[in-house]
C-alpha cells in the first residue's frame, strides 16, 4: 500500500539543495516506513518522521562537535542504515561528505584524508579504528572518529566518541534541533560541495571528484524522469557499497521517490535477502544477475533429462518474448499460450527466488550478457542497463520501461549531451556532470574539451534513435601484434557463457592472440561433482581432474568458437581462486581489477604463450 502523501508539503520546484530536499520528503511521507535493516536476526526500522529526528540529532551533535558550514567529514563502513543517517546529517549542516570505502588500504585512507582536509571520520567498527590508529601520525588534521559499533572496545581513546553518544551531545530539544537544522538548510547554496568521492586509483594516485547540491538535485531529476514507473511506498532492497556513486544514487533517489528501503546484510546472503524483502525494485550490477544465472543453469544441469528439455524450451519461449517486447509488438495468440505453460513450468520460479515482486531492475556499472538480459525478460523481470560514472554523479543514460534496445545502455538524461570523438571516445556535458577534481589542475585540464565536453574514457557507439553502446575503458583496449583492436570486456562476457566458469580475464596487448585465466563458478562445479560422484574439498583438485578438464574445454571452446577468429583466445588456464573484492581483483560493484590482475598473475599470463600440454 502506498503511504499517504501531504501534498502540501511537497515543494520540489523550491528545492536548492539535498538539505531541503530531504526535508520535504520527510514532511511528505511522513509516518510511513522508510528504512529497515536486520541486526541480529531482528528488523530495525524507521518511519520518514523518526528517520528525520536522527537526521536532526546527529547534526546538533555535529555541531556540538565545532563542525563548521564547509567542514569535511568522511564515512568508511559498509552499507547500513547510519551510512545513511550521517551522510543526510553532514550535506544538512552544510558539510562535505568522503565516501571511502572500508576495503581501503591504510595508504590510501591516508592520501584520501590528506588530500580533502577531512577533520571527522565515521567508522563501523574497531577493524576500521585499527587502521586509522595506524596512520594516525599521518593524518593529524582528523580531530575525531565517531563509530558506529565497538566504541566500547576503545573506550579510553578519547580520539573517538561512539556513534550514540554523538546524537546525545547536543543540548538542543528536539524541536530546537530542528528549526537549527531547517536553518541550516536554508543557508546551503547550490554551487557548494556536497560531496567528494575518489576514484579507485588504479592507474596513479586517487582522484577526488567534486559533486556539488546541484549537481546531486540533476542527477535526482534525471532520475525521477529516467523511472518514471516508480511509485512512493515501492520497496527497494539496497546491498549496493553507498561509498559508491551507483549506491549513492540509489540511496539519494530511493529518498526522492518515497521507497521503502530495506537494507541487505551482505552480498553473500542476498538471495536470502531478495525472498524475503519481496523488492518491487532493485538496482544491481552486472555480477549479480551473472551469478543468479549461473546457478539456474547449475540446478537444470543437475537435474532429469526432461528438466533439461523443459528449460531448454522455456528459454526459447523466453527469446521470442523478450524480442517482441523489445520491439513493442503484440504476442502471437500462440506465443502466448505458450508464454504462459513455460511461466508456471519455470519462469514463476524464477521470479520467485527474487521475491516475486520484482518487475524492474536497473543494472550499470558493466556491460552485461545479451543472452542474461532476454532471458530475465521474457521470465517477467525487465532489466535495464544504464551508464554512467563517478564524474556524471551517477547515471548519465538509461534504457526505459517503455523504451528500450538491450545491448545498450539507453538514452541520455534529458537536457544531456553525448558526442562520439573522432577515436570512438565517449564525450558527454550536462547538468549531472562534475565541474573538476579536487586539487588537481593537471587532471582537470586533460579531462576537459576547450568547450566544455568531458572525456569519459569510455569507448562507444551511438546509434540513430540516441541509444548509446559501451565497446570498453579506451585504457583497456588491446592492440594485438597483428594491428587488431579488441575490446577484452566482449570477448569476456562471450566466454562467461561457457559452463563453470565465474570470471574471465583476458590478455594480449602487442601480441600474436589473446590467452586468458579463468575462474569457476563453486556452485555449478559442485553440481557437476555430484552429478559424476567425485568428491572434493578444494577447487583445485577438481581442475586437476581429466574428466572434468575436458568437459570444460568442450563448453568453452563452444563459447570461443563464436568470437571473431582474432578475438578467439588461443590458450587458457584455470585458477583455483575466484576474483573476489576480498582479493583486491574485483571492485567493490564486482567488475575486474584488470590491472592488478595483470600484475599479480603475470608469469601465469606469459607462460601460456608458451603453453604445454597442461594448458587450455
Amino acid at each position: 500500500m502506498e503511504p499517504a502523501i501531504n501534498t502540501t508539503t511537497t515543494a520540489v520546484n523550491q528545492e536548492t539543495n539535498l538539505a531541503q530536499l530531504f526535508r520535504n520528503r520527510s514532511a511528505t511521507y511522513g509516518d510511513a516506513p522508510r528504512w529497515r535493516q536486520k541486526r541480529g536476526g531482528t528488523w530495525l526500522t524507521a518511519t520518514w518522521r523518526e528517520n528525520q529526528a536522527m537526521v536532526n540529532s546527529v547534526i546538533a551533535g555535529l555541531d556540538a562537535l565545532g563542525v563548521a558550514r564547509g567542514d569535511v567529514i568522511g564515512i568508511t563502513s559498509n552499507t547500513r542504515w547510519e551510512w545513511m543517517i550521517a551522510d543526510w546529517a553532514i550535506l544538512g549542516l552544510g558539510g562535505v561528505t568522503v565516501s571511502i570505502y572500508p576495503s581501503n588500504m591504510p595508504a590510501t585512507m591516508a592520501f584520501i584524508l590528506n588530500d580533502s582536509n577531512t577533520s571527522y571520520v565515521f567508522i563501523e567498527n574497531k577493524a576500521q579504528y585499527d587502521k586509522l590508529v595506524s596512520i594516525r601520525d599521518q593524518i593529524p588534521q582528523v580531530r575525531k572518529l565517531i563509530m558506529f559499533d565497538d566504541a566500547d572496545q576503545v573506550s579510553g581513546d578519547e580520539w573517538v566518541i561512539s556513534f550514540e553518544a554523538l546524537r546525545k551531545l547536543g543540548t538542543r530539544t528536539p524541536a530546537e534541533a530542528d528549526a537549527f537544522a531547517a536553518e541550516r538548510a536554508a543557508a546551503i547554496q547550490p554551487d557548494d560541495r556536497a560531496t567528494l568521492v575518489y576514484t579507485s586509483g588504479t592507474t596513479g594516485r586517487p582522484k577526488g571528484v567534486v559533486l556539488t547540491h546541484e549537481i546531486l538535485m540533476a542527477q535526482i531529476a534525471g532520475n525521477r524522469l529516467a523511472l518514471d514507473t516508480v511509485r512512493p511506498g515501492m520497496v527497494d532492497l539496497l546491498f549496493l557499497p553507498l561509498a559508491h556513486v551507483f549506491g549513492r544514487e540509489e540511496h539519494l533517489a530511493g529518498f526522492d521517490r518515497g521507497l521503502n528501503t530495506s537494507i541487505a546484510g551482505s552480498f553473500d546472503t542476498l538471495a536470502e535477502d531478495l525472498r524475503e524483502v519481496k523488492p518491487d525494485l532493485f538496482f544491481s550490477v552486472p555480477r549479480v544477475y551473472e551469478k543468479a544465472y549461473a546457478a539456474i543453469q547449475a540446478r537444470i544441469a543437475a537435474g532429469s533429462a526432461a528438466q533439461r528439455r523443459i528449460f531448454r524450451w522455456a528459454e526459447g519461449i523466453a527469446a521470442q518474448v523478450s524480442h517482441l517486447r523489445e520491439a513493442r509488438k503484440p504476442l502471437p495468440a500462440g506465443l502466448r499460450l505458450r508464454l504462459r505453460i513455460a511461466d508456471r513450468l519455470v519462469f514463476a520460479k524464477i521470479r520467485a527466488a527474487l521475491g516475486g515482486n520484482l518487475k524492474v531492475a536497473v543494472t550499470a556499472a558493466a556491460p552485461l550478457d545479451l543472452n542474461i538480459l532476454e532471458f530475465f525478460n521474457g521470465a517477467g523481470v525487465l532489466l535495464l542497463e544504464g551508464w554512467g560514472m563517478t564524474e556524471t554523479s551517477g547515471g548519465f543514460t538509461l534504457n526505459r520501461a517503455g523504451n528500450y534496445r538491450f545491448g545498450t545502455v539507453g538514452l541520455a538524461y534529458d537536457g544531456h549531451e553525448i558526442r562520439i570523438a573522432s577515436d570512438g571516445e565517449i564525450l558527454v556535458r550536462g547538468p549531472c556532470v562534475f565541474k573538476g577534481y579536487h586539487n588537481n589542475p593537471e587532471a582537470n585540464a586533460e579531462s576537459f574539451t576547450e568547450d566544455g565536453w568531458f572525456h569519459t574514457g569510455d569507448i562507444g557507439t551511438l546509434d540513430e534513435q540516441g541509444f548509446l553502446r559501451i565497446v570498453d575503458r579506451k585504457k583497456d583496449l588491446i592492440i594485438t601484434a597483428a594491428g587488431k583492436n579488441i575490446a577484452p570486456q566482449s570477448v569476456e562476457n562471450m566466454l562467461k557463457k561457457a559452463p563453470y566458469v565465474s570470471q574471465v580475464a583476458v590478455y594480449g596487448d602487442r601480441k600474436p592472440y589473446l590467452v586468458a585465466l579463468v575462474t569457476l563458478d563453486p556452485e555449478q562445479v559442485k553440481a557437476w561433482a555430484e552429478g559424476a560422484g567425485v568428491s572434493y574439498d578444494t577447487i583445485a583438485e577438481v581442475i586437476a581432474n581429466p574428466q572434468f578438464r575436458a568437459q570444460f574445454d568442450q563448453g568453452f571452446q563452444a563459447a570461443n568458437h563464436e568470437l571473431a577468429s582474432y578475438e578467439t583466445v588461443k590458450y587458457y588456464d584455470l585458477l583455483p581462486e575466484d576474483f573476489t573484492t576480498e582479493n583486491d581483483l574485483l571492485t567493490p560493484t564486482l567488475k575486474i581489477r584488470r590491472r592488478a590482475i595483470h600484475h599479480r598473475y603475470h608469469e601465469q599470463f606469459e607462460a601460456l604463450y608458451h603453453p604445454t600440454p597442461a594448458f587450455g
